[in-house]
């Protein structure tokens, strides 16, 4: 999927330069933005209420769930359409600066509609732990997905955007369904007030959880409008090639990784000791999987914005070198958050995340401001640091829950790697920096797998061997 991932926003880099991604770019935050509000959160509490009673073999609960979870979906897939439709003209002249963009947006209403419902598709996976058919659903769908874009995107230029989106939307839909129709349980057919009764608990879960992605959307819109006002679509486009990258290519370990460890954490959410340990693996391992990325991200950054893009989007390298550091934190920060939503801690979660929120705003605006590009990845990094901290200290206050030495010493080594690699890279002599950058690289996969083999019995070279030997 990632390899899908790079061929496809090279073709937009080559066929729609800066400009066109720019362009995509505050199309999907506005279809992120109506999609947060309208899924009222379904997709996330039924992975909770599912997982739950799949955890305890209640086949009658989590059949209720799954069955209601299809329902509910497709009345809040309407609901993203009609606000969608309604919201357009506001959209367009917000966000683009002009009403010209009005049919685009009415457009996009069924994107939202199926992103919605296939959102609450892959939930009910996540849910029953099937994994295998997860991955197969969101690999066939950007397949497919890309094949489509190809030839639209070189016939009609920006004008095959609208398109590609609802084609592509569509198709996810039509794949995670099919998988979802495979899986075994009782189906039943509610009315749409059973059904609203029935799915009550999730929604009013659901809700406290979209209301926080609902501001971090509000937050990204904002973001977005005041780098068009005051830098232009192009350095708009930069930004959301950089965003590309994190969320697409870092990002992968995050959604692979929390895709388990959410289900697994709700299963034992009564047993601080489980989630403790649950916590220190996954983050270890997390950590563990994504320093050799790093490092050689960091080292070879001009090459594979090249090779990911053009020339032209050089400066997205002024955004990526500080805000690769937020990531890297930010795939720690983000399991220790779900363990007050595996809890059901909703109002501590809330509120920390609309003062992490609002922060963000005042950072990105300021420093963006002052420094451009920069300091927006400033900003990604300073917020990551600042999230850790405060996430950290709420969970072991409540629960008594904390990282153990072997992480912290693991994650003191991530984090010189990674340094010593941005260091590598700001070395003008190319032998010099070559030779060191490879050494770099080198060490760094020596230890992911060293690690890896010792601590979680995951042998990376043996699996690789049997896999060339099939």
């Amino acid at each position: 999927k990632v390899i899908i991932g790079i061929a496809k926003n090279k073709i937009v880099a080559i066929l729609l330069g800066p400009e066109g991604m720019g362009i995509i770019g505050i199309f999907q935050t506005a279809i992120q933005f109506i999609q947060t509000g309208a899924g009222l959160g379904v997709n996330q509490s039924a992975v909770r209420d599912i997982s739950e009673a799949n955890g305890y073999g209640d086949r009658l609960r989590f059949s209720k769930t799954i069955s209601v979870t299809n329902q509910i979906i497709v009345y809040t897939g309407l609901l993203g359409c009609m606000i969608t439709i309604i919201l357009s003209p506001w959209l367009s002249k917000w966000m683009m600066g002009k009403n010209g963009y009005t049919f685009a947006f009415i457009c996009l209403g069924l994107v939202v509609m199926f992103n919605i419902m296939t959102e609450g598709q892959l939930a009910v996976l996540k849910g029953m732990r099937q994994l295998s058919a997860l991955a197969k659903a969101s690999l066939i769908g950007s397949i497919v997905g890309f094949v489509t874009a190809v030839p639209l995107y070189y016939f009609f230029g920006k004008k095959g955007i609208i398109p590609e989106l609802i084609i592509a939307s569509g198709l996810a839909l039509f794949f995670s369904n099919y998988f979802v129709k495979k899986i075994d349980y009782n189906k039943t057919k509610f009315s749409l007030k059973d059904a609203i009764k029935e799915a009550s608990p999730m929604i009013k879960m659901g809700i406290s959880l979209m209301f926080v992605s609902f501001l971090g959307t509000i937050v990204s819109l904002i973001v977005a409008s005041f780098i068009r006002r005051n830098g232009g679509i192009e350095i708009m486009g930069y930004y959301s090639a950089g965003n590309a990258i994190l969320g697409s290519y870092f990002g992968m370990i995050i959604t692979a990784l929390m895709t388990d460890y959410y289900p697994r954490i709700s299963a034992v959410n009564y047993d601080n000791e489980k989630l403790q340990d649950e916590l220190n693996r996954q983050s270890a391992v997390s950590l563990t999987l994504t320093l050799p990325l790093v490092v050689i991200f960091l080292f070879l950054m001009p090459l594979f914005i090249q090779i990911l893009y053009t020339k032209d989007f050089a400066p997205t390298m002024n955004y990526l070198k500080y805000a690769i550091y937020g990531t890297l934190i930010t795939i720690c920060s983000n399991q220790v958050d779900m363990i007050l939503v595996a809890k059901y801690n909703i109002k501590l979660f809330t509120t920390i995340a609309i003062i992490m929120l609002v922060i963000q705003v005042v950072l990105s605006i300021l420093l963006f401001k002052n420094f451009g590009l920069m300091g927006l990845g400033v900003t990604v990094a300073i917020m990551g640091i600042f999230h850790m901290t405060v996430m950290t200290i709420a969970v072991y206050k409540l629960y008594g829950i904390i990282y153990n030495k072997f992480f912290v010493k693991l994650a003191a080594i991530v984090l010189t790697f990674a340094i010593c690699a941005s260091l590598t890279a700001e070395i003008e002599n190319l032998i010099a920096k070559y030779t060191i950058g490879s050494i770099l690289s080198a060490l760094s996969l020596l230890f992911s797998f060293y690690i890896s083999k010792k601590h979680f019995d995951i042998d990376f070279i043996k699996i690789i061997s049997n896999k060339i030997k099939k």
